[in-house]
């Protein structure tokens, strides 16, 4: 009989995380898929508001930007290169920020959904082809495209999933950069 109870209290004690019951705070890794995959996400959740209302928020950026190459060209636009040299268009790439915020609800114990809106900052460049070669590494260069580049409403939603006694998955989707949301958080009581 002794055993029976030891059995019971250990399965209380390891079942933890319950999203829906108790108030928690949360922290960890995000990366929107393709673009961002340097971030920071945290959340809140509480049974008081609502049965299960919380705070999202997120923030992500670009970790490698074409501005910062030793081949990009400040003083070069596209109409240089286009017109003015002659130069094939390469590649095209941008550089995201991005800020978010949004209402998180726990669905049950093991699951909540969120929402919400954000701010996007999009530089984007250009890499040309130099025939000549004397532009750039063996003839490729940046230039920085502004036509393309501004800030955006952002629009993402997704889902944290309960994996471990206080481990939670996230998956989402983003409209800017458009992507996956992918991470990890860690929760405890506040």
């Amino acid at each position: 009989m002794l055993g029976n109870q030891n059995l019971h209290a250990q399965a209380r004690a390891l079942s933890g995380l319950n999203l829906k019951a108790t108030s928690y705070v949360g922290i960890g890794y995000v990366a929107n898929i393709p673009a961002t995959f340097l971030g920071v996400s945290s959340f809140f959740v509480s049974p008081r508001i609502l049965g299960g209302m919380g705070l999202y928020a997120d923030f992500k950026r670009t970790t490698r930007s074409p501005g910062k190459s030793p081949y990009y060209l400040p003083t070069v636009s596209v109409m240089d290169a286009e017109v003015t040299y002659g130069d094939r268009l390469y590649l095209e790439q941008s550089d995201w920020t991005t800020i978010n915020t949004g209402l998180l609800y726990a669905v049950t114990k093991e699951f909540a959904f969120y929402g919400g809106l954000g701010y996007a900052r999009e530089k984007h460049y250009r890499q040309y082809y130099d025939q000549s070669g004397t532009r750039g590494e063996f003839g490729y260069y940046w230039v920085a495209d502004p036509a393309q580049s501004g800030t955006r409403v952002n629009a993402m939603g997704g889902g944290l999933i309960r994996l471990t006694r206080f481990a939670l998955f996230q998956l989402g989707a983003e409209a800017r950069p458009a992507g996956a949301n992918v991470g990890l958080s860690v929760a405890f009581h506040p």
